[in-house]
């Protein structure tokens, strides 16, 4: 299927130009948790401990896309989304009922090769203009291996980029996503040379890097930062080697690398959050909160009927936006949340 490129990526863009003057009427980017189901047992994520009951199904996705079909950009997440037998299902209706969408992303574990190949197939077969998948690798294989907590991690989640390295196109991208964490300390570059041995051709481009997060609500996790002179290093290093590339995913990426630094020393957000501005996250449940790391539940959508058009425009989110845009909020600097605060602060230098 040929997709309808122009209107999507025009309101995207529109809308993100909007973002650098102020708060948008409705959120263009969502951050939807499917599932806190995964196939790994991650040591900087306790997601996979996490209770499975009471999971968003199929015909409650179909409802709120219904009600909420303005989206530009979805990231799905959880868990890993494809441990939901239903999950090919649940992406087509959301691209169905979309019609604003232009980008699409999602993590993987690459745990279960044939289900993921078989999804972004599928996926590639619709009219979404752009999809974007970043299967997660932190260290080389004995690292990987026992950061995830599953033997033979790395194989698995190595042979997934290569398959779908063979799908590329103009819509289509994959990446392999780096952490850096406690756990993986100093291991970017034995992580970068242990893909280059099984896939020569592989560029540094090709991997995304970037730093833990704390998140009482979505990753109940602890203490994961490495610490700030080896994380430095290894970020500095990675950036001259890589050196630039002209692609607005490369030039975000980098954007977000050159101010990792200053957010390890600092403990403080490098721009203005666009967190209930721009974007908004919505758990397994239906529970509304500003970002994946601001453990502020704004209500649950269950009890709405769906509508977040309404909870978005009620004071108290406004409130809240007005607070996190100034630094009154957990701070962070997590990709998730920082691609679209850079892109709603292109002219402003960092704080």
């Amino acid at each position: 299927m040929k997709p309808a490129v122009t209107r999507p990526i025009v309101k995207l863009g529109a809308r993100v130009l909007r973002s650098n003057f102020g708060r948008g009427p409705r959120p263009f980017k969502l951050t939807l948790i499917v599932t806190f189901q995964c196939d790994t047992r991650c040591k900087m994520c306790n997601i996979w401990k996490r209770g499975k009951d009471g999971v968003m199904t199929l015909a409650e996705v179909e409802r709120f896309f219904d009600r909420n079909p303005h989206f530009s950009w979805i990231n799905l997440s959880g868990g890993e989304i494809w441990t939901r037998p239903d999950m090919g299902d649940l992406v087509a209706a959301i691209i169905e009922r979309s019609p604003d969408l232009f980008l699409l992303d999602f993590p993987t574990t690459g745990q279960a090769t044939e289900q993921v190949v078989a999804g972004v197939t599928r996926i590639l077969a619709t009219r979404l203009p752009k999809l974007l998948v970043t299967v997660s690798l932190d260290g080389p294989p004995a690292v990987h291996d026992d950061i995830r907590g599953r033997e033979g991690a790395w194989a698995n989640a190595v042979a997934t980029f290569a398959r779908l390295r063979k799908l590329r196109s103009r819509r289509f991208d994959v990446f392999l996503g780096m952490t850096l964490s406690s756990f993986n300390e100093g291991a970017l570059f034995a992580t970068i040379d242990s893909v280059r041995a099984a896939i020569p051709d592989v560029s540094l481009h090709e991997f995304h890097v970037n730093v833990a997060q704390i998140s009482a609500h979505y990753y109940e996790n602890e203490e994961l930062t490495p610490t700030h002179e080896n994380c430095l290093s290894e970020v500095a290093e990675f950036l001259r080697q890589k050196g630039h590339r002209y692609h607005p995913v490369a030039w975000l990426e980098r954007r977000y690398q050159k101010l990792s630094p200053g957010f390890l020393a600092s403990g403080k957000t490098p721009l203005p959050c666009k967190a209930l501005a721009s974007s908004v996250f919505i758990d397994p449940r239906w529970n509304v909160f500003p970002c994946s790391m601001y453990d502020a539940p704004l209500g649950s959508l269950r009890e709405r009927d769906f509508d977040l058009d309404a909870l978005w425009g009620e004071e108290r989110t406004r409130q809240m936006q007005r607070e996190i845009a100034v630094g009154k909020c957990p701070n962070c600097w997590t990709p998730c949340e920082a691609y679209q605060t850079i892109m709603g602060n292109v002219l402003r230098p960092a704080r």
